[in-house]
């Protein structure tokens, strides 16, 4: 049961999450490399234009934060993959986890089992601290409840009571960080790899056409 229940979460978090989160990043990353654009511009006219990729980019991004933040047995979601791991933290052993490191003098030195002391049993335990994922938890809750309400009251319904204030994009962009600073710990948890960039690279120059004339 131990080794099927951890094969699910890595699906969950190969498959499903990390494709999410990363498009959650470069969304991000594009939307915000456009502003500078415009804003070194200086000359551009006004647009409908600006408010629709506003509107779309806000609309899309919240969506993909309520998302993620979800719990519940019927969704694949960061938020119920650390409901599951903090209900089943003495799964997740500090000898398991060491034996996923591929270099021998990271465990031969101790730096591995200095690892998982330092992120994942300060106590010292010889598995996941329940109390580290029921923290993380309540954090993602706590910080994506604002943007969940605005999902659910402004985008999937007319809400006969709409929330008097809507969320902003620095809104957004805490829930982002912290969706991303999740994934990255619990991928670490679950593969012993490492995520410093969170944005896939594009693979051609997508800045080109700003230099095209687009009416001709």
């Amino acid at each position: 049961m131990a080794d099927s229940r951890i094969e699910k979460w890595l699906r969950w978090l190969e498959d499903e999450i990390q494709p999410e989160v990363m498009t959650m990043n470069l969304h991000r990353h594009v939307f915000q490399e456009v502003g500078e654009i415009i804003e070194a511009n200086g000359s551009l006219p006004p647009s409908y234009w600006f408010e629709f990729s506003s509107d779309t980019y806000a609309t899309t991004q919240a969506i993909a934060i309520r998302r993620q933040a979800e719990t519940g047995t019927r969704v694949i979601s960061l938020g119920q993959l650390i409901a599951e791991i903090r209900d089943n933290a003495d799964l997740l052993t500090r000898a398991w986890w060491i034996g996923l490191w591929t270099n021998p003098d990271m465990v031969d030195h101790g730096i591995a089992d200095a690892g998982f002391s330092k992120q994942f049993a300060p106590d010292g335990g010889d598995h996941l601290d329940p109390a580290i994922p029921a923290a993380d938890l309540a954090e993602l809750t706590s910080v994506a409840e604002s943007v969940k309400r605005y999902v659910d009251q402004h985008v999937a319904h007319n809400d006969a009571r709409p929330i008097p204030g809507l969320p902003t994009y620095k809104d957004l962009d805490a829930n982002i960080d912290l969706i991303g600073q999740l994934f990255a710990k619990y991928a670490n948890l679950l593969t012993a790899a490492m995520w410093p960039i969170l944005v896939p690279a594009i693979q051609h120059n997508w800045k080109a056409i700003f230099r095209e004339r687009w009416i001709k």
